[in-house]
């Protein structure tokens, strides 16, 4: 955490020719990918433990959209969108001796509210406080081609609650575009980064 913030200050110590100040009023819109994708590295270990054949992982995201509205000089409301998936493939025998195409898939998507504290702001950088809180839908699903095998779909999402908690910044490059950073707990994932745009 502390060499991330350390990251963030050398940003906000550097001058640019941009004067993008957030304030009272402004609106927000960030375009975001995260990382690590927890569902992703769980099915690549499966992938590694498998003794079936073309056996494939991979996933998306998560990939996020994220706007806010500066309610105040330091506070600010929004909504955040947020969509990952995560599969493994692979062919294997089935119970009657013959080959078939297994796949698992665990898609998500969530959309929470947003509350962010502004607690340092120049004409080049924000650095803020975010927390909020949602609903999410995590399905786990399994198709095959297997006619003795029955597909299912279950809901993983327990309580259906999205949630974060975090920091994060903006850095600013000309009047309305930026790149963002963040890092915290939940929707999004540990760390994630990507466009903004100031309105």
């Amino acid at each position: 955490m502390k060499k991330i913030l350390l990251v963030f200050a050398m940003f906000a110590g550097t001058t640019f020719s941009a004067s993008a100040q957030v304030q009272q009023g402004s609106i927000l819109v960030d375009v975001y990918y995260g990382m690590p994708n927890l569902y992703k590295s769980t099915f690549q270990g499966l992938v590694s433990a498998s003794d079936a054949i073309n056996v494939q992982s991979g996933g998306i995201g998560p990939v996020g959209l994220r706007a806010e509205w500066m309610a105040a000089e330091k506070f600010g409301v929004g909504i955040d969108v947020c969509y990952s998936d995560a599969y493994v493939k692979e062919d294997a025998m089935g119970s009657d001796g013959m080959m078939y195409s297994y796949e698992l898939r665990s898609p998500k998507i969530g959309i929470m509210a947003t509350m962010n504290y502004h607690f340092v702001t120049t004409e080049t950088v924000d650095f803020y406080f975010i927390a909020g809180g949602g609903y999410k839908n995590r399905t786990l699903t399994s198709t095959t081609n297997d006619p003795n095998y029955t597909t299912d779909s279950i809901d993983l999402s327990l309580l259906n609650i999205a949630a974060r908690v975090g920091v994060g910044a903006r850095i600013f490059f000309t009047e309305n575009i930026g790149i963002n950073l963040g890092v915290g707990f939940g929707q999004g994932s540990i760390f994630n980064g990507g466009v903004s745009m100031k309105f």
